[in-house]
C-alpha cells in the first residue's frame, strides 16, 4: 500500500468509493508551535481536526454502506500534537499515519486520483479539517507546514478550487468533498500572494473528456463564504459531528422501503443540527453549512431504522425546568429525565434525546399533578414534541 493508504480492498469490485481524509491540528509555524512566524493572521494550534478526521475515517470503515460503490480505499494524513497509529477497525492492523505536510498531501492526491480513475462509476470522497482561508472564489486549505516558506506562505497550502477543477478529468463520476474549515478572508495569505494563487495542486486544470459521463461533484462547506467555523477543544468538530449524526439517520428517507441518505437530505440534516441550540450551543445558527453545486444522488444506505434527534418540551417552555419527562415504547419505559437533570445553564431548554424510527408515548409530570401525554411518530429529519397543559 502507498504511504498514506490505511485501507485497500482489491476485492471491492470494479466500481467503488475511494476516500482521502486529512486532519491538520499541529501547525509548527502558527502561534503555539515550535517556530511561529511573527504574523500568523491570528491562527494557532487546533486540537479538533485530528480527532474529527479519525472519527470520519472510522465511520467510513465501520458504517459506510453503498452496495453499488463499496469502500475500495482510504488514505489518511494527520498532523497532531501527539502522533499515534490508526488502528483499522476492519482488520485491527495499526498503521503509522503520514504527516499532513503539503508534499505528502500532494502525493496522496495523485495516488487517490489514479485509484479512482479506474472506472467511471467510482466515487471520490474528500475530507479536510483544519485551517482554511478564502478570497472570492479561491480557497486555501492549510497544510501542517504553512508559513515554512516565508517568501510565499501559500506554498504550504492546497488550492481547493484548483483541486476540484483538476478532478474534472478523473473518470470517477461522483465526487463529494467535505471541507470543515474557516472560509474567512486573509490579507496575510491570499492577498499577499498575488492574484489567483491559493496554494498548490498536483492536478492541472482541464475540461472533462467528451467520452466520459457527466461529473456530479458536491463540495460541502462547514460555513458560508467569508465566515469562520467553530471547533471544540479536544472534541470532534461541530460540523463533523453533525455530519456523522446525519448519516446515522437524520438525513435518511425511505422512498423505496429502505432507509437511504441522499445528497440533498444530508445538507438539510447538517443544517438542522447546526441551528439547534441543544447541539451547537452558543453558536447555534451562527455557523451555517453550505454547498457549491448540489446534484442529488444516494450516498449511504442504513442497515436498519434510522436514529433521529427528538426534542421534548412543555408549552409553556418555563415548565421544562420543573418537569419530569418520560418516553415509552409499546408501554415500556425507554428513557426518563428528572427535573434535577435539567440544563443548569438553560433550564427552559427542551429534553434532547435520540430514538430510532417508530411510535413513542411522551409524558411530562409536574409537581401540581399536571400530567401531559402525547403519542408521536419519530422519523427524520427530527421530531419536536410539545406537551401542552390540558
Amino acid at each position: 500500500m502507498a504511504g498514506s493508504v490505511i485501507h485497500l480492498d482489491e476485492q471491492a469490485g470494479p466500481a467503488c468509493s475511494h476516500a482521502l481524509i486529512i486532519g491538520v491540528g499541529k501547525y509548527p509555524h502558527l502561534a503555539g508551535g515550535e517556530s511561529p512566524v511573527a504574523d500568523p493572521d491570528g491562527m494557532r494550534q487546533l486540537s479538533s481536526p485530528p480527532l474529527s478526521a479519525r472519527a470520519f475515517a472510522t465511520w467510513l470503515l465501520t458504517e459506510y454502506h453503498d452496495p453499488q460503490r463499496p469502500l475500495g480505499s482510504l488514505a489518511l494524513l494527520l498532523s497532531e500534537e501527539q502522533p499515534a497509529p490508526f488502528v483499522n477497525p476492519r482488520t485491527q492492523q495499526a498503521h503509522e499515519v503520514e504527516n499532513a505536510t503539503i508534499d505528502n498531501i500532494l502525493a496522496a492526491i495523485t495516488e487517490w486520483y489514479d485509484r479512482a480513475d479506474s472506472h467511471v462509476d467510482n466515487r471520490l470522497v474528500f475530507y479536510f479539517c483544519g485551517h482554511g482561508v478564502s478570497q472570492g472564489e479561491d480557497m486555501a486549505l492549510l497544510a501542517a507546514d504553512i508559513f515554512e516558506d516565508l517568501h510565499n506562505p501559500l506554498n504550504g497550502a492546497l488550492d481547493f478550487t484548483g483541486l476540484m477543477n483538476g478532478l474534472k478529468r478523473c473518470k470517477a463520476t461522483q465526487q463529494v468533498f467535505f471541507v470543515d474549515a474557516c472560509r474567512s478572508n486573509s490579507d496575510v495569505l491570499i492577498e499577499r500572494s498575488g492574484a489567483r494563487f491559493a496554494g498548490r495542486s498536483p492536478l492541472g486544470a482541464g475540461t472533462r473528456p467528451l467520452d466520459l459521463p457527466r461529473r456530479f461533484h458536491i463540495p460541502y462547506y462547514a460555513t458560508l463564504a467569508g465566515d469562520q467555523s467553530h471547533a471544540r477543544p479536544g472534541q470532534v468538530s461541530l460540523f463533523t459531528e453533525a455530519l456523522l449524526k446525519s448519516f446515522a439517520g437524520a438525513a435518511s428517507d425511505d422512498p423505496e422501503g429502505d432507509w437511504r441518505v441522499n445528497t440533498s437530505h444530508l445538507l438539510e440534516a447538517i443544517d438542522h443540527f447546526m441551528h439547534e441550540r441543544q447541539f451547537a450551543g452558543a453558536v447555534a445558527g451562527v455557523q451555517v453549512p453550505s454547498v457549491g453545486e448540489l446534484p442529488i444522488f444516494v450516498l449511504h444506505l442504513l442497515p436498519g431504522p434510522p436514529v433521529v434527534p427528538v426534542y421534548v418540551g412543555c408549552d409553556p417552555a418555563q415548565d421544562n425546568a420543573d418537569a419530569e419527562f418520560v418516553c415509552r415504547e409499546d408501554g415500556l419505559e425507554r428513557l426518563r429525565r428528572q427535573p434535577d437533570h435539567a440544563d443548569g445553564a438553560d433550564p427552559e431548554c427542551e429534553w434532547a434525546i435520540e430514538l430510532r424510527f417508530g411510535n413513542y408515548d411522551f409524558e411530562a409530570h409536574l409537581a401540581d399533578q399536571d400530567v401531559r401525554i402525547k403519542t408521536v411518530t419519530v422519523r427524520p429529519v427530527f421530531r419536536r414534541v410539545q406537551l401542552v397543559k390540558p
